[in-house]
């Protein structure tokens, strides 16, 4: 699936190779507005003499995330079921060469199966 369709997804699966990477403890999904600003990347663009791409882009933000809940594993603590993540990404406006930070919103909820499943939405959605 191209970057532009997951983007318009209602919601997009984390990549499997990067939740074991990052060692999260289940799986995640994205909303589109998420992957659009966080991961989705334009092909060929370059900040500052430097390729990014989308697969980098969601190892940030999913590393990000496990960095939180590792904080709540250190204090001997159980991580709420919904949780406050401040990453770092480069807009991808075309324009931007800096990372700017970003909130998102990390649930942790049940899939269909009853399995654990993390979803990552905007952090606005708070004030809504």
């Amino acid at each position: 699936m191209t970057t532009a369709v997951r983007a318009q997804a209602p919601m997009v699966e984390a990549d499997p190779d990067l939740i074991e990477l990052t060692r999260l403890p289940a799986p995640a999904v994205y909303t589109a507005d998420v992957y659009a600003d966080c991961i989705a990347w334009p092909p060929g663009y370059a900040v500052q003499g430097r390729r990014e791409d989308s697969t980098a882009r969601e190892y940030e933000l999913l590393r990000a995330l496990a960095v939180t809940l590792d904080r709540y594993r250190q204090a001997r603590r159980t991580p709420p079921a919904r949780l406050m993540v401040r990453a770092m990404r480069i807009p991808p406006d075309g324009t931007s060469t800096h990372p700017r930070p970003v909130r998102i919103l990390a649930e942790i909820t049940k899939d269909a199966h009853d399995a654990p499943l993390i979803t990552i939405s905007s952090a606005a959605r708070l004030t809504r």
